[in-house]
């Protein structure tokens, strides 16, 4: 082992002039990259404005500085409850009118509870951002928590909680939380028990409320497009006619450090074997710690990580994941390292591994090119992540929120200041003789042991404390007097205009261009068409296979290689769903499949030299063919205890029975046990052919210059004289077509749907309008007056030869005839009850929002091309599609839906205890 003898202070060096030239510079005409405004009201409110004109959008971001780790174990969830119940209504506008008023402007509303902070997000039209923020404000100084809401907002929680319990990962999370932040408020789930949520009184609540949510509590970050100037005033107007607030004092959280290396292990309800790791780390304020924060991109980084290297190599691997993760509090940092396996008994074996490299980590540093490479990918996502402003603010600004603006307006300088030999300094700090707390959740039998489960105090423990407690009577109706912005009619002001180019290369490869100068993003989306219906019989999921062949390395490019090319340029590479985010796979279909690539326009000649390179070329290694195969495996095991997941794919093996979609998009233990690298390469050269290939862009570059340079890249592919092979319409169903797979969990998940008409029918904009309808009613009866659900709602897929809709809801076993009934009667309501005038205006105008907002990025827009070019509705589908859809009437909905919404002919598919 290296010597530890570096002088710890002389840390910072002068980075290259090109690279801060060409990623801190904005293109011509625009603000430097990451300028911003920031002033406080005087009333205490922070405020930070970042002007983005990549889109015709703004987003308002409020972090409230209350969460989890300022309850007690009695009050534990209150700051999340709180949280939903700020949407119920204000001394002003009901929850209707809260909801509604944003959605009819085509705006996104939400919020999100962490341990340190609330976050209320709004995102809207620029021409409505007034109107969003005054809701914002409405909310967060004048709520009124209406009795009559609240035994329906607990049992809404409650199935959050019930269904957050019946994940596969949540004891092996939930333990670890309780013994790695042990003796700390850390240590408590921010979503609570359901003795706590059940418990607590109103009034309580409404105390919490009164001492947190003022404006010397909170930071507004607000990003988008606007005039500065003009957002200033708009902001003091709306936030700055409230009071300051003496708050209460802080919690003392005396973040005691780790001493020496603690390992807990139990047994639970899980299908693989989790081993965490909690590291101490150095605190935001300590130079060290942006050291470990390129350590935390290292020891992740699939192809040079040490760990990584030391776990999961070779034909037989002893994992099938490894994350590393910087987890930074207000009081205390930890490195956090996760590792999956399917090998419970290796889990010893495993930690000693992982020791060993964590130990070693200072004579195994990363290369300084690869130093570089985390640093540009860094610089590139904050970009990407730009464009997306209610990403930015769930993923990005949290960070802002926990270290304050001063610290993270300097973040990616001073990680851009870090030196290999800095990176050693912080190896031998912490990590020769690393402090940790590790747990261990494995398997277990519940006949033979003691399984884990996450408790917080009973029932009557919770009832007991409050029962002989007082608050004060808070005057909830100060807010009567509140005016909302007067709401304009909706125009279509935002639309930019773009040049598009479409070709059809020689050798049958579709491609799309479409420029503008609004990004600084390049972005290329791949289309492989009818993913199901390209597969072979007995070869389900190896599309998904190939993909994460994809980044596995080219025939001139092995992985590690491809990998630092790509970090180099700071390229995103999307090819496949992303497990660990939940309810977010809706890029993933049975209709084609994708690999989605951004880089910035500077880089776009590089980055298309490398993407062409791993389409066209992937080398299947046989190697990593074996560990992408153990990869699969693993998730198909854990896969195998959602509820969610077993329910969707028993819906499609029904709906599509003896047809290409009743396949499953990842597989199945037998199919991914038998293919071969030969399959797997025989089926890229049919699904990434270039007949059966679509490549969308969107670029600042001139289309026709982007074209040529496109035409030059994949021109070169070999026309395989493959025909595409459509899905077609499988046969009707008759009657209730039902399929149960038996699951011991708290909820059962429900999939109700049928057959529809195709994308292409004259009726296609109808149905999304009586979709959206239905959905908003299911919500409203099923969630909002009922309570018994936190996720309900209802989908319309259309594909190029039929279509199929959905009705979905996880609920409580007991609530589940009522659910199914519920569900049913709001079908058959919309036959003999039209819309509303608010209704249709709502249903039309979120579809539009949703569109807007699902096109905010580049790629995202390149995405969207490419699938209505699939569809055959034209890649600028988009430019008329909402005028197609404001043309449907509240009396066309009703006929669509007594044509074509059915509650006879139908498949009910379930996953639960039923």
């Amino acid at each position: 082992m290296k010597k530890c003898d570096f002088n710890k202070y002389s840390k910072l060096f002068v980075l290259p002039i090109c690279l801060v030239v060409f990623l801190l510079a904005g293109c011509a005409g625009d603000k430097p990259i990451g300028e911003v405004t920031k002033f406080t009201l005087d009333n205490g409110m922070q405020v930070i404005l970042k002007e983005n004109h990549a889109s015709a959008m703004a987003t308002s971001l409020i972090f409230v500085k209350a969460g989890s780790k300022y309850e007690d174990k009695y009050i534990n969830g209150t700051t999340h409850f709180l949280e939903h119940l700020l949407f119920n209504g204000t001394a002003t506008h009901s929850q209707e009118e809260i909801e509604h008023g944003i959605e009819r402007l085509g705006g996104y509303i939400n919020a999100f509870t962490r341990k340190e902070f609330t976050a209320y997000l709004v995102s809207m039209p620029r021409d409505y951002i007034d109107y969003g923020m005054a809701t914002q404000s409405d909310m967060l100084f004048n709520s009124i928590f209406p009795k009559e809401s609240m035994a329906k907002e607990r049992g809404i929680v409650i199935e959050e909680i019930k269904m957050g319990d019946d994940a596969e990962g949540a004891p092996a999370e939930a333990f670890f939380e309780e013994k790695g932040m042990a003796a700390t408020p850390y240590s408590q789930p921010v979503i609570g028990y359901e003795s706590t949520i059940a418990n607590i009184p109103r009034e309580a609540i409404i105390d919490y409320y009164k001492h947190f949510y003022a404006p010397n509590n909170m930071i507004a970050l607000i990003m988008g497009d606007f005039d500065t100037e003009q957002m200033t005033k708009m902001v003091k107007s709306i936030f700055g006619q409230f009071p300051k607030v003496e708050l209460p004092a802080p919690p003392e959280l005396t973040a005691k450090p780790i001493i020496g290396k603690q390992v807990y292990k139990t047994p639970a309800r899980v299908k693989s074997t989790y081993i965490k790791y909690t590291i101490e780390a150095p605190s935001f304020t300590d130079p060290d710690y942006f050291a470990f924060a390129l350590l935390e991109s290292y020891l992740g980084d699939r192809e040079n990580s040490p760990l990584v290297k030391a776990l999961n190599s070779g034909s037989d691997p002893l994992v099938t994941n490894v994350s590393a993760a910087l987890d930074t509090k207000e009081e205390l940092t930890r490195l956090n390292i996760e590792i999956i396996t399917e090998r419970a008994d290796m889990a010893d074996s495993i930690m000693v591994l992982t020791d060993k490299v964590i130990e070693y980590l200072v004579d195994n540093l990363p290369s300084p090119e690869l130093l570089e490479g985390y640093k540009v990918t860094g610089r590139c996502n904050d970009i990407y992540m730009s464009e997306k402003l209610h990403y930015y603010g769930f993923t990005i600004a949290p960070l802002m929120a926990i270290t304050g603006w001063d610290f993270f307006s300097k973040y990616r300088d001073m990680i851009d200041s870090v030196t290999v030999d800095n990176i050693a300094t912080a190896c031998c700090d912490y990590l020769v003789k690393p402090n940790y707390i590790a747990t261990v959740v494995f398997p277990g039998d519940e006949e033979t042991e003691q399984l884990y489960e996450s408790a917080g105090p009973d029932n009557a423990e919770v009832a007991a404390y409050f029962g002989n407690k007082e608050y004060p009577d808070y005057d909830l109706n100060t807010g009567k007097d509140f005016r909302m912005p007067d709401a304009r009619p909706i125009t279509d002001s935002g639309k930019r205009h773009a040049d598009y180019i479409r070709e059809v290369l020689d050798n049958g490869l579709t491609v799309v261009v479409k420029s503008n100068p609004d990004s600084r993003v390049f972005a290329l989306n791949v289309i492989g068409k009818n993913r199901s219906a390209t597969e072979l019989p007995g070869k389900d999921g190896i599309t998904d296979f190939v993909n994460r062949m994809i980044e596995k390395g080219t025939t001139t490019r092995p992985a590690m290689q491809l990998s630092n090319a790509l970090s180099s340029i700071g390229a995103n590479v999307t090819l496949y769903d992303n497990p660990w985010i939940p309810y977010d796979d809706r890029y993933t279909t049975r209709q084609f499949s994708f690999m989605k690539f951004e880089t910035i326009d500077l880089f776009a000649d590089r980055g298309l030299d490398i993407f062409s390179d791993m389409i066209m070329n992937p080398a299947f290694d046989s190697v990593e063919v074996e560990q992408v195969r153990s990869e699969i495996m693993g998730l198909l095991g854990r896969d195998s205890g959602s509820t969610y997941k077993t329910a969707r794919n028993k819906f499609y093996a029904a709906l599509f029975e003896g047809a290409p979609y009743a396949k499953t998009i990842e597989g199945n233990f037998r199919t991914i046990g038998l293919m071969t690298t030969e399959d797997l390469r025989q089926h890229h050269s049919r699904i990434y052919s270039p007949e059966n290939t679509i490549i969308t862009v969107g670029t600042n570059y001139a289309a026709d210059k982007m074209m040529s340079m496109l035409r030059k890249k994949f021109g070169a592919m070999k026309r395989g004289g493959f025909e595409p092979i459509d899905a077609a319409r499988p046969a009707e169903i008759t009657g209730e077509k039902s399929i149960n797979q038996q699951m011991d969990k708290e909820q059962v998940y429900i999939y109700i749907g049928h057959l529809l008409p195709a994308a292409g029918s004259p009726d296609a904009p109808g149905l999304s309008v009586a979709n959206a309808v239905l959905s908003n009613r299911l919500q409203k009866k099923l969630r909002e007056e009922k309570g018994w659900a936190y996720s309900v709602g209802s989908s319309v897929m259309l594909d190029k030869n039929f279509g199929w809709m959905i009705c979905s809801m996880g609920t409580q076993v007991k609530n589940f005839n009522e659910a199914k009934a519920g569900i049913m009667a709001e079908i058959e309501r919309l036959k003999t009850e039209p819309p509303t005038e608010d209704e249709l205006e709502q249903a039309v105008n979120s579809i539009w929002g949703s569109s807007l907002m699902a096109r905010l990025s580049r790629i995202n827009q390149a995405y969207y091309m490419g699938v209505n070019e699939y569809l055959g509705l034209g890649y600028d589908y988009d430019d008329t599609y909402i005028d197609k859809i404001r043309s449907v009437t509240a009396a066309h909905v009703s006929e669509l839906a007594g044509k074509y919404f059915n509650t006879k002919n139908y498949v009910i598919a379930t996953a639960g205890n039923i």
